[in-house]
């Protein structure tokens, strides 16, 4: 990078002992973690190869992503390239400017195709005056910035952050974790932050029962937005100046908690769709609300394992994260399953943000009632931690592979005793949630309250099939149930028009009458006044001993 205000990053990659008359080298088209087609090919430009005596070797583009060249068995091959990066901080694409740098792997180091389970070393030669270099790379010792990856899938999971940032460090139970730091203002206490940092690794390790790597290092770019998780590290962009009131130094506490369990919940647990991956293309799964959603449930119980978020200040999260679902229309449209799939943007109901929901807040919710179920259903002797522990031990560390759907169905129940079929149907439908039976298996009284809001209402939820809107729950008295709509319906057109989630939920004009051509016939339903709903979490006046045991084991904090 000799100058960085130009934002060029130049690349030279050498490869020795490779044999046959040409080979494909490939440049990801995504970056795990980060679930979209990033097209990081489109960056290259200056592409040059060659052999080790500096003899031009033939290329051709051959694929948007792959440069196919002609090596004829050459010992060596050295390619040359330039990679154009970003003016703005993101966790999935290069940044360089004046003053630092940010390197997204898979968009910027090459590979051979069929080649990824070899060794590579990366030398980086930093700009005058730069003094840091902070990745999850082994270093390599005895060798000024030079670091290692014991295979290509390793290096690509490796981000690497440069320039003049603080470097800090905390070890636990003789592992080192490295803490590089940009924009936080002085007066937000490092010694707090490094102690807190420990706090919530060791409440997470202890929960799954162990450290699974070597060296762990926080990328916190204090600038930009956005996070993504890595095998031993993880890219968090933040907003510095957050950390100096209460409220925002606990949710960047919980922000960095979620990247950090993502090293075992994705990273280690991971659905089988998750790894090895195919670089080339998306790599589709229903799991994603599994994933990224119970790493959001698990994000704010570790803080309050870790004795930094009360319980009540985590009931207040859930209750605000229930009200905010139940509140956007999206929930009426779109299952978590639906929404995992669906995510790269190829298909299904696409962006439309009144129909569409989050898998990660839904997830959030799936996971608390799912352990809830699971503690009420076996007495309170297992629960969703004894889940994570046995899929990290049975998949990842035995198996050496990721789970299937059923696996991981199988897994809750056998934990629980019982069949879970409730919570594994408001997973993949649009079915309302009963909140307030799952919650007081730990003694607690959920109440909702509701008020008029913009919008219209029918009552009925919908689900996206193979194209076609079908009807997966019906709201008791509701205007949709009165018009006879039932689970059975399946939805044609809306007021002569393609039935889509869009235009149902478009066509919603409290006051007015929707007509709906059924594949059993046509209905005509009036459309209500939409409402905004209000929930509270407290704790039963007396409750059982189980509801109790359960409540304590559930959100017990650090002794």
């Amino acid at each position: 990078m000799p100058q960085p205000a130009t934002h060029t990053i130049h690349v030279a990659f050498r490869c020795d002992g490779l044999t046959g008359e040409f080979q494909d080298f490939k440049m990801a088209a995504w970056m795990p973690g980060y679930y979209r087609i990033m097209d990081y090919e489109r960056y290259v430009s200056n592409f040059h190869a060659a052999d080790a005596t500096g003899h031009s070797l033939p290329f051709e583009k051959v694929t948007k992503n792959t440069w196919r060249v002609v090596t004829a068995n050459a010992p060596s091959v050295i390619l040359n390239y330039d990679v154009a990066a970003a003016a703005t901080t993101f966790a999935a694409q290069n940044f360089l400017a004046e003053t630092r740098a940010f390197l997204a792997p898979p968009g910027l180091f090459l590979y051979v195709s069929g080649q990824l389970q070899h060794r590579v070393t990366v030398v980086i030669k930093l700009p005058a005056g730069w003094t840091t270099i902070a990745t999850g790379l082994d270093p390599v010792p005895g060798r000024r910035n030079t670091f290692t990856a014991p295979n290509f899938d390793i290096l690509l999971d490796c981000p690497i952050l440069m320039g003049s940032q603080e470097l800090l460090r905390f070890d636990l139970r003789g592992h080192a974790h490295s803490v590089a730091i940009e924009d936080v203002p002085a007066n937000v206490s490092r010694d707090k932050m490094l102690a807190d940092l420990k706090r919530v690794v060791d409440a997470a390790t202890k929960l799954i029962g162990e450290i699974p790597y070597s060296h762990y290092t926080f990328l916190l770019m204090g600038r930009g937005n956005g996070g993504i998780e890595h095998l031993n590290s993880a890219a968090i962009a933040f907003n510095g100046n957050s950390l100096s009131t209460d409220a925002g130094y606990r949710r960047w506490l919980s922000y960095v908690a979620h990247e950090y369990f993502h090293n075992f919940n994705v990273k280690r647990i991971r659905p089988i769709a998750l790894g090895p991956f195919d670089y080339d293309t998306e790599n589709l799964t229903n799991m994603l609300w599994v994933s990224e959603g119970l790493s959001v449930y698990y994000q704010d119980l570790v803080t309050v394992r870790a004795g930094l978020v009360t319980p009540d200040q985590y009931l207040d999260t859930m209750k605000s994260a229930i009200a905010s679902f139940q509140n956007a229309s999206g929930h009426r449209y779109q299952s978590a399953t639906e929404s995992s799939w669906n995510t790269w943007g190829t298909s299904g109901v696409g962006n439309d943000r009144n129909t569409t929901i989050s898998y990660y807040n839904n997830g959030g919710m799936l996971g608390a009632m799912l352990d809830l179920a699971i503690r009420h259903q076996s007495q309170n002797r297992w629960s969703l931690d004894d889940v994570m522990r046995a899929l990290y031990r049975t998949y990842y560390k035995q198996k050496k592979r990721g789970f299937t759907d059923a696996e991981f169905r199988q897994a809750c129940e056998s934990a629980a005793g019982a069949p879970l079929d409730e919570i594994f149907q408001y997973a993949s439908t649009s079915r309302e949630m009963d909140y307030a039976r799952y919650f007081a298996y730990a003694g607690l009284d959920v109440t909702c309250t509701s008020e008029d809001a913009p919008g219209g209402y029918i009552g009925v939820n919908t689900s996206t099939r193979d194209g076609k809107l079908a009807i997966t729950d019906v709201i008791p008295a509701s205007p949709g149930a009165q018009a006879g709509i039932t689970t059975a319906d399946q939805i044609l057109e809306v007021d002569g028009a393609k039935a889509t989630a869009k235009a149902l939920n478009d066509a919603l004009v409290p006051g007015a009458a929707v007509k709906l051509k059924l594949a059993r016939g046509m209905v005509e339903v009036p459309v209500a006044k939409n409402s905004k709903r209000t929930y509270t979490i407290q704790r039963s006046a007396n409750p059982t001993p189980l509801q109790s045991a359960i409540l304590k084991d559930w959100l017990r904090t650090a002794q």
